[in-house]
């Protein structure tokens, strides 16, 4: 176990999935435990939700990311953006997500623009989306996006995972991406679950 308290930030927020994985985690002994510094939300009824989810005061949020500086966020370990999906999914318009695309999902690159500007990166930032950004429709785009974080010192590790690998009754696919300041750490990501019922 780790013994260092994890600062976290998190940026489209939602009612808060990742801290609750946070959670077992301590729960579980992997980290000692773990602190929001501030989470990023616009939804009115999402930031009453993680409030009241994780007891945390509304003042920590810092809401729409477009209007945040990176210069001004407090220091963390690790980011976590599961910027939006819209226009990436299979169920939208697949409008895209280059930087000048202005639609929603480009939004992940508000994060980019945030990494380049804070002054003490974290060492940790994770990015997930839809299983459709890695379609050959998307393909230049993500590179770019991970071009700019291996300038940033990042090392990367992605992978689109299933839910239902993962002990969770649902067919779900989501791609991760992982990236590593300096490489300080080594990753892979957790086998798959040997199933002992299908669905």
């Amino acid at each position: 176990m780790n013994n260092k308290i994890l600062k976290v930030g998190t940026f489209f927020s939602g009612i808060g999935a990742p801290e609750k994985a946070l959670e077992r985690l301590k729960q579980e002994g992997y980290i000692k435990d773990y602190q929001v510094m501030f989470f990023s939300e616009i939804d009115k009824y999402a930031i009453k939700s993680y409030c009241a989810i994780h007891n945390i005061s509304e003042n920590l949020n810092l809401g729409d990311i477009t209007k945040l500086s990176g210069k001004d966020l407090p220091r963390c370990n690790l980011w976590i953006g599961g910027f939006p999906c819209q226009d990436i999914s299979a169920a939208g318009n697949m409008k895209g997500f280059e930087i000048e695309s202005k639609t929603r999902s480009s939004l992940g690159w508000e994060m980019i623009r945030l990494l380049k500007e804070v002054n003490n990166k974290p060492e940790y930032v994770i990015f997930e989306n839809v299983a459709m950004i890695t379609s050959k429709k998307f393909k230049t785009t993500l590179e770019l996006f991970k071009k700019d974080l291996k300038e940033l010192g990042y090392t990367l590790y992605e992978s689109v995972l299933s839910a239902n690998d993962y002990e969770i009754p649902q067919m779900r696919k989501r791609y991760f991406l992982i990236a590593i300041l300096n490489n300080c750490k080594k990753f892979s990501f957790p086998k798959a679950i040997k199933k002992s019922l299908f669905i």
